[in-house]
């Protein structure tokens, strides 16, 4: 997701950092310019990716999983470039912080984080692991995926709530019949950024053998030292995983080994306040209107009566979110002779206890 765009000026970094002279003693090396080790960081060994494709039978899991990697990495070499900042994050911050109001906290972490950068001539995007706990539904994975856009690097989502092993994160065995590489190197080598947002969602949740725990993997991949030298148990070859940004969420702080949260800065998010949720749902709002092709036919603003009735509900964002696509099909059928401009109505819009499955319909309605 956010996937790379054609560079041009990537690609020509890359080829001049392959010409570059590399016999000359330390001190005859010519000067490199500054935006190179910035700009470009080498996470695979694409030498080493081919050695293991020539050493092994073509039809063998190791070779047919390099080859592919390799189609993945097309002509980088192995060498990714860094997202950057935008020279406006501090305003698009802001903005992010007035869309997410209960997030006030986890956008002054990442003021900070990134400040550090942009103010020592980098505009590098890096931040220390975040750990983001609280109620489900409150907008944990919501921000990332619109801090990602903020970026403009690739945004790469993995659940926890099923999975069972750790071999979706750091790769199964080529000996095994279905030995592939893990989720980690993937968004790597599918991506193109060195520095992608990996969201590790809902970690509590992990569960499953303890002989292949699934966060056992993290105490190697959160600490930037060791992430440098990542073997991927279906590559069997290092990659440099110490530039990705990580943010995990969870429910439940408890259900988590202390060594892992001890890796995280970890803040809590409390669901949205009755004012906070004005802004809360004017964001989910002006999202739903924009990512789908008939948003365009409903008027910009919510009614204050609607606004209202959403705000007081103590619905969680994730349930207004679908509540409202759901709104807008209703008036959609009310306005099918007429399908421009529609304004929502108070009665379009469903309220749904967050605790209960049951929901508040009008009398006799049926799905």
């Amino acid at each position: 997701m956010y996937a790379h765009k054609p560079n041009r000026h990537f690609r020509n970094l890359i080829q001049q950092r392959l010409l570059a002279p590399q016999s000359l003693p330390v001190d005859n090396q010519p000067e490199v310019e500054p935006d190179w080790d910035d700009s470009l960081i080498k996470v695979f060994d694409v030498d080493s990716m081919q050695d293991m494709i020539d050493k092994h039978p073509s039809r063998s899991n190791l070779a047919r999983n390099h080859s592919r990697y390799l189609e993945y990495l097309g002509d980088t070499e192995g060498y990714l470039q860094q997202a950057v900042v935008p020279d406006d994050i501090f305003a698009q911050l802001d903005q992010l912080a007035h869309d997410f109001p209960n997030f006030q906290e986890v956008v002054a972490f990442y003021r900070e984080q990134l400040a550090l950068m942009v103010y020592s001539g980098t505009q590098v995007f890096a931040a220390t692991p975040l750990l983001l706990t609280g109620p489900a539904g409150v907008g944990k994975t919501a921000f990332c995926h619109r801090l990602a856009q903020i970026i403009q690097t690739h945004f790469a989502l993995i659940s926890f709530s099923s999975m069972s092993a750790g071999f979706v994160l750091v790769g199964m065995s080529s000996n095994w019949a279905e030995g592939k590489p893990g989720k980690v190197v993937e968004a790597l080598a599918i991506g193109h950024y060195a520095n992608p947002l990996m969201v590790l969602d809902e970690i509590d949740k992990a569960d499953g053998d303890p002989r292949y725990d699934p966060l056992g993997s993290l105490y190697q991949l959160l600490e930037s030292e060791t992430a440098a030298h990542f073997i991927d148990e279906g590559l069997e070859v290092p990659a440099d995983c110490s530039h990705i940004v990580w943010v995990a969420t969870a429910n439940d702080l408890q259900r988590i080994p202390e060594p892992i949260v001890s890796r995280f800065v970890v803040i809590p998010i409390k669901a949205p306040n009755p004012e906070q949720m004005r802004s809360v749902l004017a964001s989910i709002y002006r999202q739903v209107r924009k990512k789908h092709r008939w948003g365009v036919r409903f008027t910009e603003q919510l009614s204050e009566q609607l606004v209202a009735k959403i705000t007081t509900s103590e619905m969680a964002p994730r349930l207004i979110q679908r509540e409202l696509i759901r709104a807008c099909g209703r008036a959609s059928l009310r306005h099918k002779d007429n399908p421009d401009n529609i304004q929502l109505q108070t009665d379009d819009f469903y309220i749904q206890n967050p605790w209960m499955e049951k929901e508040q319909r009008p009398i006799g309605f049926v799905y």
